[in-house]
């Protein structure tokens, strides 16, 4: 069956965030232009035009839906943790992805670079930031009450863990060696969760 026009549409447009994902990871932020991202979808320069006001705009969606499906799978299987140890382990299995020269660290890198310029994919980055420190501050609270602790500071505690995992993230992208560190009990302290899960 023959795509309709906005069908086709929408394909040309992933096709087009996808590509301008790649380059952005492969040449730095400054050096996309619209003919390579044409030619790397596979379409025409003008069409790049159609679809975004300009190359920024295009790399703002771009870098922002990559964003956006990593946040939205890691809180995914943070809600899935039947308990703190699952939730924590799933954490830290997500940190350990990120090495140095990896695509996605490469374009994170590049978009929180490119954020100090960029007041709009700034804001939107907030959003992203804001939306995860909520559903960890949930899932913290949860947890303590599980457990009848008090949840506490739990948005406190949220802001402060998602400061250690990129600090983590940042560290072992420059150190490899410390991926070998375990920090689970560290971090379930921080978290003022118990040691061993719930039974």
């Amino acid at each position: 069956m023959t795509p309709t026009s906005q069908e086709a549409g929408r394909e040309t447009r992933s096709r087009l965030l996808r590509a301008a994902a790649e380059l952005i990871v492969e040449d730095g932020w400054g050096a996309v232009s619209t003919r390579r991202v044409a030619e790397r979808a596979g379409v025409r320069p003008a069409l790049v035009h159609y679809h975004f006001r300009s190359v920024d705009n295009l790399l703002v969606e771009a870098s922002l839906a990559a964003l956006r499906e990593e946040v939205d799978a890691m809180l995914a299987g943070l809600r899935a943790g039947a308990d703190a140890g699952t939730g924590l382990a799933f954490f830290l299995d997500e940190i350990a992805r990120y090495a140095a020269g990896g695509q996605n660290t490469t374009l994170f890198s590049e978009t929180l670079l490119a954020s100090t310029r960029h007041e709009r994919l700034r804001e939107e980055l907030g959003k992203v930031l804001h939306e995860c420190r909520d559903a960890l501050a949930r899932w913290v609270a949860g947890q303590r009450q599980a457990v009848g602790a008090d949840p506490g500071d739990a948005e406190a505690t949220a802001v402060v863990l998602l400061a250690l995992l990129d600090g983590l993230v940042l560290h072992r992208i420059i150190d490899p060696d410390l991926a070998s560190i375990p920090v689970t009990g560290p971090l379930r302290r921080l978290a003022g969760l118990p040691q061993t899960p719930a039974p």
